[in-house]
């Protein structure tokens, strides 16, 4: 079924992870913004005309949702996304900004977009895409922002199906056998209960904190050939640098990183939009003495196991069963869930569109999820240039640049031997 029918008409019931995500924002708004820089000059009213035929294209784009009776239910609704223009402006500030204006479930849809002109620079604009954490994550996001470029430039996209729940896939999935005997994974102490997150009032007076960094194509060439050297990702570098650089800034000797999983590559699924992950936890210890790619191979190692098939259908129907009944239950859940010192969301390798309106440059995602204290660090990597950005609260001073600079340090360390052009190889704007 698509969404061509009357506004109100039922698309399906929410899934139960679905449920969870929209108990808990009741009383917690998570949205999540994507800012795509596009190559040319667009006007308000064609940018408002491929978001509707996006809607078009994407069914839960144009829905609400119906907390009325029993179970809550998706609807169609006709309602266009929002689209506002914020002049003399920049990506991250509106994105900013808009984590600080919930989506209400009703009447729809449950997405909105800004129209940044002349931004980073002349000749060029921002489009910053919202999406309400009920009806997407980031990878489906991402696709969606790619869409909606394709439309721009003149093309066709394909209408999808009103997409089943994640609960309803991994039940398709036939078991793995599990090993006999295990092996001890490094970091496995990540069993070790924690003090439980708390969370903040929700404030629409105080956008979070954004900032942001970019690695050009010769640092992001320099840190994937270290990676494969060292048998290792480039998320587990991450992770490595993101620890060691908490380390650095305190005294504890143990960071907790919580990873979403996307259920996309481990199952072979599409980039719709709708929620498709489950997450895990990545503990690193504070090492005898500076080792960066002891990090490294521990958090490779844990997410390894963590993003097999049979690991992730596990996850998503685990998650399924907890069933909260209330928000309080629901955020308890998810407390427990993504209890860490930060969040990593990396969505990857973005692929390229090729024309005149495709993206020069995407960020994100920017979440705020109303955690006391949460850190939560956006990567995607796109044209070949890694962005990342940072989201937090209070500023963080140093975090960021501190994490480029363990990644720039160990890709040169790592003894891979890269032509280095000259110029600057990242631009910073760490807040």
């Amino acid at each position: 079924m698509n969404a061509t029918a009357a506004s109100g008409h039922e698309l399906r019931p929410l899934g139960a992870f679905e449920r969870i995500i929209d108990l808990y924002i009741h009383r917690n708004p998570v949205q999540f913004s994507l800012a795509v820089e596009c190559g040319r000059v667009l006007r308000e009213r064609e940018v408002d005309e491929a978001l509707r035929r996006l809607q078009k294209a994407h069914p839960l784009l144009a829905s609400m949702i119906d907390r009325s009776g029993s179970r809550p239910l998706f609807r169609f609704s006709n309602n266009a996304i929002q689209l506002r223009t914020a002049s003399a402006s920049t990506w991250h500030a509106q994105a900013a900004i808009e984590q600080t204006r919930p989506i209400p479930p009703s009447p729809g849809p449950l997405a909105r977009a800004v129209l940044v002109p002349d931004a980073p620079s002349p000749g060029r604009t921002t489009i910053v895409l919202t999406f309400s954490h009920q009806i997407a994550d980031g990878r489906g996001a991402l696709g969606a922002a790619h869409d909606l470029l394709a439309i721009l430039d003149g093309h066709d996209i394909r209408t999808r199906e009103v997409p089943i729940c994640q609960e309803d896939l991994m039940q398709l999935v036939e078991p793995e056998p599990i090993p006999s005997v295990q092996d001890e994974v490094p970091g496995s102490e990540h069993m070790v209960q924690t003090a439980p997150a708390s969370l903040r009032p929700f404030d629409e007076t105080a956008p979070p904190v954004v900032g942001h960094a970019e690695l050009d194509e010769v640092s992001v060439d320099r840190i994937r050939r270290s990676a494969r050297l060292h048998s290792c990702t480039v998320q587990s570098m991450l992770c490595a640098a993101a620890a060691t650089s908490l380390f650095e800034a305190s005294n504890r000797d143990r960071v907790r990183i919580n990873v979403p999983i996307d259920l996309r590559g481990a199952a072979g699924l599409e980039d719709d939009v709708v929620i498709r992950f489950t997450a895990t936890s990545v503990v690193l210890s504070r090492p005898s003495r500076t080792a960066f790619w002891e990090l490294a191979h521990a958090a490779t190692t844990q997410l390894a196991t963590a993003r097999t098939l049979e690991a992730t259908r596990r996850s998503v129907l685990a998650l399924a069963a907890l069933n909260p009944v209330d928000s309080g239950g629901a955020e308890q859940a998810m407390l427990a869930a993504t209890n860490a010192d930060i969040e990593i969301t990396n969505l990857g390798v973005s692929s390229d569109i090729g024309t005149d309106a495709s993206a020069q440059a995407i960020w994100g995602p920017v979440m705020s999820t109303q955690v006391e204290n949460e850190l939560v660090l956006g990567v995607v990597t796109h044209g070949d240039r890694l962005r990342m950005t940072m989201t937090s609260q209070g500023s963080v001073s140093g975090l960021l640049s501190g994490i480029v600079a363990q990644l720039t340090a160990a890709s040169h360390e790592s003894g891979a031997r890269i032509w280095q052009r000259p110029g600057r190889s990242s631009r910073l704007e760490d807040t």
